[in-house]
C-alpha cells in the first residue's frame, strides 16, 4: 500500500482510520472506570478509507 499526497510527494504523513480493542474496568453497571492493558489492532488501516495529507490537509491517492 502507498499513499501519495496529491499537492507533494515530500509529504510523508498521512492521518486516517484504524480500528482497535481495548479491555475496560468498568462498574456493575457497565460503566468506563479505566482501560486495562495494551490497545489490540483489530484492523489497520485500509486503502479504501478517507487518508488525508497531515502537512496541508489534501486527501492522498491510496494504492493498494
Amino acid at each position: 500500500m502507498k499513499a501519495t499526497c496529491p499537492n507533494s510527494e515530500e509529504h510523508k504523513a498521512f492521518t486516517t482510520v484504524a480500528h482497535v480493542s481495548q479491555d475496560w474496568k468498568v462498574d456493575d453497571e457497565g460503566n468506563f472506570l479505566a482501560c486495562v492493558g495494551d490497545i489490540e489492532v483489530v484492523a489497520p488501516p485500509n486503502p479504501y478509507n478517507i487518508w488525508t495529507c497531515e502537512e496541508c490537509g489534501a486527501e492522498a491517492e491510496v494504492e493498494e
